[in-house]
């Protein structure tokens, strides 16, 4: 007992935990290479006998390969821990392998990817139908305005009139037209009132047009001759004008309301886009008698163009007019020192403009000169759109224009915080 106690801890940690194969894996050259320490560092399990003990490191030991820390021991590859080792792809716990699968690991190749799981992925269906986006009506609307040319084929393929199509296609444009008016326009608030005066114009605009307008064209307007076509440009655009002024008057008078200049300037297209739907279904009929009696295809195309003028571009044409009218009808009524000259010259530059398109278009055997004329026009009314706050400052700082109009005090509050030299 004194002995072993001599030999040291190690000694007798040795005996107490036999390293098993240890007798059979003598280290070669052991009794040659004298370890530094051994004496002290005595290795459990070494056979007795030997000097020194087998350092970590060599085979079959601690740190050696096949031994714990090396490859294929554990935690290297091959090992438990690691790739095609327990708990990897392709090792036990996973699909392919032998032993339970184990959920919720990474590395999952995309076959093995369940089916439809794949697809509510890609193709979020549930999600679609849940999602709140569906509750705006700008979403909604797109769908059937996109299936109404589709819709118009069958709907009309039996029709019985030549102005149904015409109509048709012209409603159909129509709200395209208004959304681009209130883009560039940009009045600043649409609510049920604007709606109201809308509605308004347009019921007001189509009585007026079948009981005096047609009337008045029928009896007195000659689009060969100067004069004969300023009754024309005055006759229509007073027609688009007046339902505008009247709503202006009765919200000032009745509500005690002025409304911005811009919102009259969409009122006034609005009456020109009604104006140019009705006046379609006048030439629409004849545009698709000439193609059915077209004698070569030179005459029908230019009846299928006179069509498409019609309705696409007739409304858009008369709006452009009637909103730099309306425009000048909303300064004429926040003003009142100048109202009549503004309202003059409101209907007067696009009833000048206006016939001298159809005047144009009449005696010249080119429509160039026309399509200058409508340029002209397109000028004016986007100069318009861009100035018409701009403008609308002006007047109000000018007393010439105001007077006494309350809309000084109304609107000069914001204006003292813009920054130097604006407006």
């Amino acid at each position: 007992n004194v002995a072993e106690h001599a030999q040291g801890p190690q000694h007798y940690a040795a005996q107490q935990h036999a390293f098993p194969g240890a007798q059979q894996q003598a280290f070669p050259g052991a009794q040659q290479q004298a370890y530094p320490g051994a004496q002290q560092q005595a290795f459990a399990g070494g056979a007795p006998g030997q000097d020194g003990a087998a350092p970590p490191g060599m085979p079959g030991m601690p740190g050696s390969p096949g031994g714990p820390g090396y490859q294929g021991g554990p935690g290297y590859q091959g090992g438990p821990g690691y790739q095609g080792g327990a708990g990897y792809q392709g090792g036990a716990g996973y699909a392919g392998a032998g032993g339970p699968f184990v959920p919720g690991q990474a590395g999952i190749p995309l076959s093995q990817l369940d089916t439809g799981s794949f697809f509510e992925t890609l193709i979020p269906v549930k999600s679609w139908l849940h999602d709140r986006g569906w509750r705006q009506g700008i979403r909604l609307l797109i769908i059937p305005y996109a299936l109404l040319p589709l819709i118009f084929l069958q709907v009309f393929s039996t029709s019985m009139s030549l102005s149904s199509p015409g109509w048709a296609y012209a409603l159909y444009v129509a709200p395209l037209w208004l959304l681009t008016f209130w883009y560039l326009i940009r009045p600043p608030v649409i609510g049920k009132l604007e709606v109201a005066i809308a509605v308004g114009i347009i019921i007001w605009t189509v009585i007026w047009l079948h009981a005096v307008t047609i009337y008045v064209n029928e009896n007195y307007a000659n689009t060969h001759t100067i004069l004969g076509s300023l009754v024309v440009g005055y006759n229509e655009e007073i027609t688009k004008a007046l339902p505008v002024l009247v709503a202006a008057i009765v919200v000032l008078k009745v509500r005690k309301q002025k409304l911005d200049p811009r919102t009259w300037f969409l009122m006034g297209t609005v009456a020109g886009l009604t104006f140019g739907i009705v006046e379609q279904s006048i030439y629409t009929p004849a545009a698709l008698v000439q193609i059915h009696g077209a004698r070569g295809i030179s005459e029908a195309d230019v009846g299928a163009l006179s069509f498409a003028f019609r309705v696409f571009v007739d409304g858009f044409q008369h709006a452009v007019w009637a909103g730099v009218s309306g425009f000048f009808i909303g300064i004429a009524i926040n003003y009142r020192r100048r109202r009549i000259p503004l309202l003059l010259l409101g209907i007067s530059i696009p009833a000048v403009l206006h016939a001298l398109n159809d005047y144009t278009l009449t005696i010249f055997s080119t429509v160039w000169v026309g399509v200058l004329v409508q340029a002209l026009s397109l000028l004016l009314f986007l100069g318009y759109t861009l100035s018409a706050s701009a403008i609308e400052r002006r007047v109000r700082r000018n007393p010439s224009f105001r007077g006494q109009s309350i809309m000084m005090e109304r609107f000069s509050l914001p204006e003292q915080a813009a920054s130097p030299g604006s407006g």
